[in-house]
């Protein structure tokens, strides 16, 4: 075929197996973007539920010269900045991100003046924002912090512990009510929790000590016993004066507890995570037993929390390995296996969290 009868011919008549071949190979969003650009056939043919895994973004921010925070989203696997000009996105906070939205506080920069906060999903790439009800906070108005975020769109949830002067809050609200559900835990002191198949996982940091309940009816399903040497490391951390960093993730159907063991004498780069699976089947009560291979398996850390993503999905994921925030604006990769690790390739912005871009709407009834 010459140059000019190969330049005149008509791409729109592809078969449509054809376009949804290529379609599943286009792991950067704005290609796929582009892609059902070209017309109309190729629009039809694929269809933007067809869109195929993405390799995680980081949601960050960098001061421009006017002394504004410009909101970027930072492709790992492309090296690609992506400036949001949105107004939707100025005098936010940003507090994690689920399924391609991403949970904001709404609330003034002076929240003693009111007792309600307010929040709202949205979705950066097609500027699609869900407002969820007020939550009235009564006397616990003076809030300095909240998170972190749980937030299980995929089932309707959205999950989130509110820090205030005293006392801890929990409260979880199902998309399309108009309430915040309060939660009441049988313990005073510092914990964590995660939301995980409507299970909520809430480990005692004093003690170690795990209580798994249902969400819903607060129901005590089982207790899981501390991590071997946890004590030991909390001590470690007391004495470094930071924080245990730890956090449960669901990977392939199995419970994962992801650990970071920090060593005083080595530098930031040098900590490891240590990963634990949770045994169910065994004669004996629930446990945690470490595991040095999660298969096909990537985790995504950063402060808001942990998500698992099957490798096999993306070309450019390592599997059995973890993605972490390591430092304000540095990826690192670590094989759970061999403990070596990888210093990814990042842009100087401050990172705020991981995020999967995703071009569908949420529907709420």
């Amino acid at each position: 075929m010459d140059a000019k009868r190969y330049l005149e011919r008509d791409w729109s008549t592809l078969a449509p197996e054809l376009l949804n071949l290529i379609a599943r190979n286009l792991s950067e969003i704005s290609d796929f973007v582009r892609f059902r650009a070209v017309c109309k056939t190729w629009r039809f043919s694929t269809p933007i539920t067809d869109l195929p895994p993405q390799f995680p973004w980081i949601l960050g921010i960098r001061w421009n010269n006017n002394y504004e925070r410009d909101r970027l989203l930072y492709s790992v696997n492309f090296r690609k900045v992506h400036t949001i000009l949105a107004p939707k996105y100025l005098r936010k906070r940003f507090l994690g991100s689920s399924q391609g939205y991403i949970l904001c506080d709404l609330t003034d920069q002076d929240p003693s003046a009111h007792n309600a906060h307010k929040f709202s999903l949205l979705n950066p790439l097609n500027n699609h924002e869900i407002l969820l009800p007020a939550w009235d906070l009564g006397l616990y108005s003076n809030i300095y912090s909240i998170g972190p975020l749980q937030c299980k769109i995929g089932e309707y949830v959205v999950f989130v512990e509110c820090v205030g002067f005293q006392d801890y809050k929990l409260a979880f609200c199902c998309l399309g009510q108009d309430k915040w559900c309060e939660l009441k835990l049988d313990y005073d002191g510092a914990f964590r929790h995660f939301l995980l198949k409507s299970l909520l996982f809430v480990v005692e940091v004093d003690t170690g000590v795990t209580k798994v309940s249902d969400l819903f009816t607060g129901n005590l399903a089982f207790v899981i016993p501390p991590v071997e040497n946890y004590m030991q490391d909390m001590d470690m951390n007391m004495a470094m004066e930071m924080e245990a960093v730890y956090f449960i993730v669901e990977a392939s159907g199995d419970f994962l507890l992801v650990f970071l063991r920090s060593d005083p004498s080595l530098n930031v780069y040098d900590d490891r995570f240590d990963v634990y699976k949770l045994d169910l089947k065994g004669s004996n009560s629930p446990c945690w037993v470490k595991v040095h291979n999660i298969g096909n398996q990537a985790l995504f850390i950063d402060k808001h929390g942990c998500f698992a993503l099957e490798a096999g999905d993306f070309s450019e994921v390592k599997a059995n390995c973890i993605y972490y925030n390591v430092s304000y604006s540095k990826i690192m990769m670590i094989d759970i296996e061999t403990g070596d690790r990888e210093l990814l390739e990042c842009p100087s912005i401050g990172i705020e969290c991981w995020f999967v871009p995703n071009l569908q709407r949420l529907l709420v009834q």
